[in-house]
């Protein structure tokens, strides 16, 4: 894997570096050492366990997006939802959620195809609410008008994404036949079919409008409760932001994601948080501890439950990066 990939790997690994550089040429070091002895260390314990709980509303969450295709307990599925993060902060080219899918299907006896379907229906729920939020935001505070314009287009997309799974699930029929016509081979059509037809069971929770209502209201709560972990955080720093300055912070520092880093998003999760901050008018030096911290404490409570996660299930390490192989 690393052989075959390693010009891409070498690629990410660079644009952390470059990132890293970018927030830090912002930065007084010397001030940002001497601002981390006054940080409220005390604080940071209710703001780990309110991180910790951000991953059992994901479960539930999960648990209402996978009901029509399988009905499981609530939180069957926070081993593999905690594996699949935990796999995106070890494993190069953001393969965790290909990893979370084939460990999802095997363990909960659904097929790969699906389980990949209902991530891809979660990470959209997200930019929507993102999106929503981000328009109430802007009625309030006042931001550059470049992040106003990349998220409008990033919400935009998303949309067309999210319409597209729709059609993709209410036309499969039409889709199938115009495949049947096409001037491909017997063996290449069937597993076309074959794909497609899981691909859209796992999509079956857009037509279900009580599932999906739930499953929007657990994504708004998720995100309000990312949120006020910044807060926590920032108040520990010295910083007083609200909720919204909370949810406007985990909105870019998310956007920052999508930037192809090394493994852990290192650099951009910097470079976006202390830009959100500094939107927010907190000094760059306090914006970059906080964003670090926060950083920081997501990591270790990841690698924990991860970790923990791998234990529980009986998972292998080389068992994660042979999912990654197969995954690729």
């Amino acid at each position: 894997m690393f052989k075959k990939h390693f010009f891409k790997i070498l690629a990410g690994i660079c644009v952390s570096i470059i990132l890293i550089w970018l927030t830090l040429r912002q930065i007084d070091i010397k001030k940002s050492f001497e601002l981390i002895a006054g940080v409220k260390y005390f604080v940071l314990i209710p703001a780990i366990l309110v991180y910790v709980f951000t991953y059992i509303l994901r479960s539930v969450r999960y648990y209402y997006i996978l009901l029509p295709l399988k009905k499981t307990k609530v939180l069957d599925n926070f081993p593999y939802t905690i594996i699949g993060f935990f796999a995106n902060n070890i494993i190069p080219l953001r393969l965790g959620e290909l990893i979370r899918a084939k460990i999802t299907g095997e363990r909960l006896h659904v097929s790969r195809s699906s389980a990949l379907a209902t991530i891809v229906i979660e990470r959209l729920f997200d930019v929507i609410i993102f999106g929503l939020f981000f328009f109430l935001i802007v009625t309030v505070m006042s931001f550059p008008e470049f992040i106003k314009k990349s998220f409008y287009i990033l919400t935009f997309v998303f949309f067309i994404c999210l319409s597209t799974l729709y059609i993709m699930l209410t036309h499969k029929n039409k889709a199938l036949k115009v495949l049947s016509k096409m001037p491909i081979s017997s063996v290449v059509e069937s597993l076309i079919t074959v794909f497609l037809n899981r691909f859209t069971g796992g999509l079956a929770v857009l037509k279900k409008p009580s599932i999906l209502i739930k499953s929007f209201i657990f994504s708004g709560i998720l995100w309000i409760t990312e949120a006020l972990f910044v807060v926590i955080v920032a108040y520990a720093c010295g910083i007083h932001i609200s909720i919204l300055g909370g949810i406007f912070t985990v909105i870019i520092v998310g956007m920052g994601g999508i930037i192809p880093t090394a493994p852990g998003y290192f650099g951009a999760f910097e470079l976006m948080g202390v830009l959100a901050l500094s939107t927010l008018s907190v000094d760059k030096d306090l914006a970059f501890i906080c964003t670090a911290i926060c950083h920081f404490l997501q990591l270790v409570i990841i690698f924990t439950l991860g970790g923990l996660c791998v234990l529980k299930t009986k998972i292998t390490f080389s068992d994660l990066f042979k999912f990654a192989k197969d995954s690729e």
